[in-house]
């Protein structure tokens, strides 16, 4: 059945929804959806519901609220992702999708000394993870802050388990440092790695030094990697 975020969706049954431009222009061009046909609607915070189209005309596209429809996804533990953007966009809006997919609960663009790109076009972004939300069936939309340099993040309140993928000196798996009963924050750093002094002001904000394993890997791949590992441990 076919999916479409409703924002400000109100989940009483019978209540009317108008869904918005882009979706309803999805609804009726694209899938040339009709009058009666079902459908859910999600608004990306946890409301999930059976509705049925009332209105599918070239303007405004309408339907009445049927039932709730229970989540079959467990929300668990929150995973706080924060990484660089990469200089190529189209591999941070692929691995926002891929964490998406896996289930993070909020998404940092983090501003380094070595960042390569500092600007985003967030709304381009939020359609990214709306699409990946619909896609993997999730009822929850991942919040993505604005991009945040790494004083202005560590100077917010932190969760109890903080990571920082870090090449050089000692560092511990993430396999073995986390812990998936307690909220976390993982940060992830550009492609030149944080520096030794991003390294240092991060130890001392009690952020544990971790490895994905032994090979490098790019600043997409390695969010990815985390999120899948972190992911896959709250499954046990």
């Amino acid at each position: 059945m076919h999916t479409f975020h409703v924002p400000d969706l109100d989940p009483t049954p019978g209540g009317a929804v108008e869904l918005p431009r882009e979706e309803a222009e999805h609804a009726v061009r694209v899938l040339r959806l009709r009058v009666g046909d079902a459908v859910h609607l999600v608004d990306g915070n946890g409301h999930r519901v059976l509705a049925t189209l009332t209105e599918a005309g070239a303007r405004a596209c309408a339907a009445t609220v049927q039932q709730h429809v229970p989540s079959s996804i467990p929300v668990l533990q929150s995973i706080h992702l924060a990484v660089a953007p990469t200089k190529q966009i189209d591999r941070f809006e692929w691995m926002l999708e891929k964490c998406t997919e896996l289930g993070i609960q909020r998404i940092t663009p983090l501003l380094t000394e070595r960042t390569e790109r500092a600007h985003l076009r967030h709304d381009r972004l939020v359609k990214v993870l709306v699409g990946a939300m619909k896609q993997s069936q999730r009822d929850h939309l991942p919040r993505l802050d604005a991009p945040t340099t790494l004083a202005d993040l560590l100077s917010a309140p932190l969760p109890p388990q903080r990571f920082f993928g870090y090449c050089l000196g000692e560092h511990r798996s993430l396999m073995e440092a986390y812990a998936p009963g307690q909220d976390a924050l993982v940060t992830i750093g550009p492609e030149g790695d944080f520096t030794p002094e991003e390294a240092d002001k991060l130890s001392r904000q009690q952020f544990a030094a971790v490895s994905l394993g032994a090979a490098r890997l790019r600043t997409e791949t390695a969010a990815v990697a985390a999120c899948t590992w972190m992911n896959f441990a709250q499954q046990k």
